[in-house]
């Protein structure tokens, strides 16, 4: 895998490492980046790793007046993987983990954020309030794990109420992201944010939340206008690997089985319907959704089923779909 640093710059002494993982972000990167740009009361860095976008992202980037890096991805290695290379190439005491459709409402957030970590010892992890472009709070901090009321681990000694955070906007302690290894690598495009705060609270530390800091969301903007399948067919093995790293074996056996079921019934009933109102209708999308589900749940229990002595958790072919 390699990397081409296309902007090179030197902070001392830096407070935040904002790092942003863009893919075909063009239409909204310029907004992300101002808004950090404009942060007021810490010192900042900012690195962008780009993987691999084919629209104006990477020019738009350049044109961007202030000091930012900006790391370019030969192949496009995933969410997880980018943020990790911009945390090995960052300088700051913090680092805040930044979507490209997301954009700080007020310029002292990030020294709000430093001020709270810096107070609260016991927090390892924090998330800010998420809003959508009409106001409305987008995805909450949440005190469950995924289906989490059907496997039989416990997680009650674990530290703190929070159980994860959304990804889209995360501040953390440098020194606490790389003890726990940063972001699992496999991971390639979801419940990285779900692992990575479950592994913090492994190492005792709680998640905490910011609700004063928010960001704005638009949400998606790299995957508008793409087939549902190629989207669900990357998502869905995030949660099967998520569940067969921290369930019991069968426990996660058991709830892929039943997404894969239920998939299958959606996309038979989907393509039915389909059939009459065309491929540009919500219902063909559903179909090519539940297609691509059903096809990620299969190859997972293809594999455990081939050789159940495996570790589920070590399937590296999950990253990739």
């Amino acid at each position: 895998m390699e990397v081409k640093i296309d902007r090179v710059a030197e902070f001392d002494n830096t407070d935040v490492s904002v790092i942003v993982v863009t893919y075909n972000s063009a239409d909204c990167i310029k907004t992300c980046l101002e808004s950090v740009l404009d942060q007021q009361g810490v010192s900042i860095e900012v690195i962008v790793v780009d993987n691999v976008s084919t629209d104006k992202t990477k020019e738009t980037v350049r044109e961007i007046k202030g000091n930012v890096r900006l790391l370019i991805n030969l192949e496009n290695v995933g969410f997880g993987r980018a943020c990790n290379q911009g945390v090995a190439a960052s300088k700051g005491k913090y680092v805040m983990f930044l979507n490209p459709d997301a954009a700080f409402d007020r310029k002292d957030s990030l020294a709000k954020l430093f001020t709270e970590m810096e107070s609260n010892s016991r927090w390892g992890l924090t998330g800010t309030t998420v809003k959508e472009a009409d106001g409305s709070v987008e995805c909450p901090p949440s005190y469950y794990y995924p289906k989490q009321e059907r496997t039989s681990r416990n997680f009650s000694s674990l530290p703190g109420k929070i159980a994860w955070v959304f990804g889209a906007s995360m501040f953390i302690k440098k020194e606490i992201f790389l003890a726990v290894g940063g972001f699992d690598p496999e991971l390639f495009l979801t419940s990285e944010e779900t692992d990575l705060c479950l592994r913090i609270r492994e190492h005792g530390y709680e998640i905490g939340f910011v609700t004063e800091v928010a960001v704005e969301h638009i949400g998606a903007a790299s995957e508008r206008g793409r087939d549902p399948y190629d989207t669900w067919r990357l998502r869905a093995p995030g949660i099967y690997r998520f569940w067969a790293k921290h369930y019991p074996a069968n426990d996660a056996k058991k709830l892929v089985r039943k997404d894969w079921l239920r998939a299958r019934y959606r996309e038979a009933v989907y393509y039915f319907f389909a059939c009459f109102t065309g491929k540009k209708s919500a219902v063909w999308q559903k179909y090519r959704r539940n297609k691509g589900i059903g096809e990620a749940a299969k190859k997972f229990l293809d594999i455990f089923n081939k050789d159940s002595s495996i570790a589920p958790s070590a399937f590296p072919c999950l990253r990739k779909g």
